[in-house]
């Protein structure tokens, strides 16, 4: 394996966790050319066939599998070492990568980084926008926001505390079709469907202190979350939502809550998560604080709590 360098270990890393050249090409702004190139050089360096390629497929070989092993303890060792090497420095600077869903990227935290970049002007973020739940160790993902389980390669993840779904919609389409004074009214309103996760189709209600669950199947379903958002917005409908997000745009004025005295208390966690052994750096510590900043005007925050002692998942 002569002349292979860090950058060629992550490379391989990125191409097993995405099994597509172009896809990895598009993450690292070059050509699918170029990354087919590098792919071609590192399986000469070994003088082993690493990957079975076809035009829209990619998976390794046995001998990759095993060069894949060797590649992520090379790049999780590079970045442990950077790790233990900033947090003796307390400037907070170098690139944070930072996986959130698109519902909680595009409507609660790209206008709130451009503050953390104030504070820390030599700090830089990478958001990787994307509704799955990536493999944080294999994709480079310093940092996970999610609402629900942190994924399974996750060792510490910090709780940015609970929140809520409930019902929501645009003004405009309160004034022309009129407000729901109980649930039973939803049966003559237009209601936003999520396919992306059935639960969120069966809308709960506290009637008269009883818990009691509505199924929904909307008049409008999209199979986005942050699409169910934009729909609400555009006056499509009655849609439940993420509490942390409506919130927000309730007071922006762009939504109004909906039959909020029938409402259920917050059930579901949203985290920040990271591997073990990078909390400690200056650039990762101020990153997860300051998130914890962006959550706290909508939940309340539970402390740190360490997975692989036991900690369950909400």
């Amino acid at each position: 394996m002569k002349n292979l360098s860090l950058d060629d270990f992550a490379l391989f890393v990125q191409i097993a966790a995405l099994q597509s050249l172009s896809a990895v090409a598009r993450q690292r702004n070059v050509a699918a050319s170029h990354v087919s190139r590098a792919l071609s050089r590192i399986e000469e360096a070994c003088d082993l066939r690493l990957a079975h390629r076809t035009t829209h497929n990619l998976s390794l070989t046995d001998e990759g599998e095993v060069f894949l092993e060797y590649a992520q303890h090379m790049v999780e060792e590079h970045r442990q070492l950077q790790a233990s090497l900033g947090s003796r420095s307390k400037a907070v600077s170098g690139t944070v990568h930072i996986s959130v869903s698109q519902l909680l990227a595009q409507y609660v935290l790209t206008s709130r980084f451009a503050a953390l970049r104030a504070l820390h002007p030599d700090l830089h973020i990478n958001l990787h926008i994307d509704d799955r739940m990536v493999s944080m160790a294999h994709e480079g993902i310093d940092i996970a926001v999610r609402a629900g389980i942190p994924p399974a390669d996750t060792l510490i993840a910090r709780s940015l505390g609970r929140h809520g779904r409930a019902l929501y919609a645009a003004p405009n389409y309160l004034r022309k079709h009129g407000t729901p004074r109980t649930p039973a009214d939803l049966a003559s309103h237009s209601l936003i469907g999520n396919t992306a996760v059935p639960a969120h189709n069966r809308w709960d209600f506290l009637v008269d202190g009883v818990r009691t669950v509505m199924d929904v199947r909307g008049q409008i379903c999209v199979n986005s979350s942050a699409a169910v958002v934009s729909l609400a917005l555009a006056g499509a409908g009655i849609a439940r939502i993420n509490d942390v997000v409506g919130w927000d745009l309730v007071q922006e004025g762009r939504l109004k809550s909906v039959l909020a005295r029938y409402g259920v208390p917050g059930e579901y966690e949203i985290y920040a998560a990271i591997l073990a052994g990078r909390h400690r750096a200056p650039k990762i510590r101020a990153t997860m604080d300051y998130l914890q900043t962006c959550f706290a005007a909508f939940i309340h925050a539970a402390p740190v709590r360490d997975t692989k002692k036991g900690g369950a998942p909400a």
